[in-house]
């Protein structure tokens, strides 16, 4: 699952790298359905287990249903006031840095899931200081924030998809 979000999160900030710069509103767009994808996916992780304690499935469905939910708001908001709409993707991205802390089971990736809520954060701040930095910069540093974003996911989603290698030697028996 973290190795998709990873690619997806890739392919959405290249999308919105390479789009012109004035149109804050296909970005929310292109965030959006970012964040529909990355809801149902947690929301598909937190009923199936994935070794997660009950409440914690509990609190990670819960919090992937309230992405989701965001992540649909922003794809289908009607044309007008934008800023209300930022807003919504940039709380959506806050919900997903939580998705991400109780999402993470796995202590050998435990530092990059915090690198990667604390890059979900920044995205939000980014998105939500449009006004005062500009559309450019804005979405400039959240496509960044992004891909910094997905790589720790890439990342993340390997080493708990791969199994840790571990070469016992022993040592040659004594004869008897």
């Amino acid at each position: 699952m973290l190795v998709v979000l990873g690619v997806v999160g890739f392919i959405v900030a290249v999308l919105v790298l390479t789009r012109p710069p004035a149109a804050i509103d296909a970005e929310v767009h292109l965030l959006g359905s970012y964040m529909v994808m990355a809801g149902l996916l947690r929301i598909g992780r937190a009923g199936a287990g994935d070794g997660m304690a009950m409440p914690r499935r509990v609190v990670h469905g819960v919090l992937g249903t309230f992405v989701l939910v965001a992540g649909v708001a922003a794809v289908v908001h009607p044309p007008g006031e934008l800023s209300a709409w930022v807003v919504v993707i940039a709380i959506a991205w806050v919900l997903e840095a939580g998705v991400v802390l109780t999402g993470s089971t796995f202590s050998s990736a435990r530092s990059l899931s915090l690198v990667a809520a604390v890059l979900c954060v920044c995205i939000a701040v980014a998105l939500l200081l449009y006004p005062v930095i500009g559309v450019r910069a804005s979405t400039a540093s959240s496509a960044v924030f992004l891909v910094l974003f997905s790589a720790a996911q890439l990342f993340e989603g390997v080493l708990t998809w791969v199994p840790a290698r571990y070469e016992t030697r022993s040592a040659p028996g004594r004869p008897r």
